[in-house]
Order: structure tokens, then C-alpha cells, then sequence
């Protein structure tokens, strides 16, 4: 008996020293939030590289770029967006994909607060589309490439 209130007494005493503790603080839970805000940015910086990618009219790149995505987690929400445009045969069909892919990731960078929406309302055949962009210094449009680099204005 004398040993179990002395190891309470013990436990008490660590959990008054770490106010954390005593406070029921989660470490673990940080420790996930952290890895989900850090995997967030890691799909994140893929995404506007695509995005660079396809604004240059380089569709090897878009597709490396893609498929680093799926690789860094092919669950993720971005993943079978990602997936499809890593298997586009032609900058189109990446650009198609690429809707898909920034309808999933707007949301994301939203609550990451990491980057900026822009949108082309002359994108998908006249539909708008809207995409996200790390800088607001100049559109840089991934619909469009070389054709119209600079179509659309910033939403935020």
C-alpha cells in the first residue's frame, strides 16, 4: 500500500511538474497534426510545380511532377487526380486532369492559408477554372501555357 501511494504521489508530482501533462495535453495528437500540416505542404509544393509545369507547356515535367504526388501518398485525396495526369499523353488531357486536381487542392490551401486562387474564366472550354498559385506577383496561367500566359485575375 505504502508503495502504490508513493508511486501515485510520484505520478502526481510529474504531471504538476509538466503542466501539459496535468493539463491532459496530447503530444501525440501535435505530433499528427504536424505531420498532416507538413504532408499538406509537401502535396502542396507538388501541386504548384504541375502547375509551373503546365503554365511552361511542359508536359514530362507535369507528369514528374504528378507522379511524385501519388508516390508521396497515393490515399490522399490529390492522389487519383495526380495519377491521371502523370498517364496524360498530351499537355490537354494533362490540363483536364489538372481541374480535377485543383478542385481537390483549393479547399486544402485554403485551410493552409500557403497559397493564392486564381482563375481563367476562358478555361475548359469557357467554364472558368480556377487553380492556385505560391505568388501573387503575375498570373501564371496552367490552362493555357504559352497561348495565353497571363489570362485570369486572383480571387483572394
Amino acid at each position: 500500500m505504502k508503495l502504490l501511494h508513493t508511486i501515485t504521489l510520484g505520478v502526481l508530482a510529474f504531471g504538476l511538474a509538466h503542466p501539459a501533462l496535468a493539463q491532459g495535453h496530447d503530444h501525440h495528437k501535435h505530433r499528427q497534426e504536424a505531420r498532416g500540416e507538413a504532408h499538406a505542404d509537401h502535396m502542396l509544393e507538388s501541386y504548384s510545380e504541375v502547375a509551373s509545369a503546365l503554365y511552361k507547356d511542359d508536359l514530362a515535367g507535369a507528369r514528374k511532377a504528378a507522379a511524385g504526388m501519388v508516390k508521396h501518398d497515393k490515399d490522399s485525396a490529390m492522389a487519383k487526380p495526380a495519377r491521371a495526369i502523370a498517364d496524360s499523353q498530351s499537355l490537354d488531357e494533362a490540363r483536364k486532369h489538372f481541374q480535377t486536381l485543383s478542385e481537390v487542392a483549393v479547399p486544402i490551401a485554403r485551410t493552409e492559408n500557403t497559397m493564392h486562387v486564381a482563375h481563367c474564366p476562358m478555361a475548359m472550354n469557357g467554364k472558368g477554372a480556377d487553380w492556385l498559385q505560391k505568388s501573387k506577383d503575375e498570373i501564371r496561367n496552367p490552362y493555357f501555357g504559352a497561348k495565353m500566359p497571363h489570362c485570369g485575375k486572383f480571387k483572394d
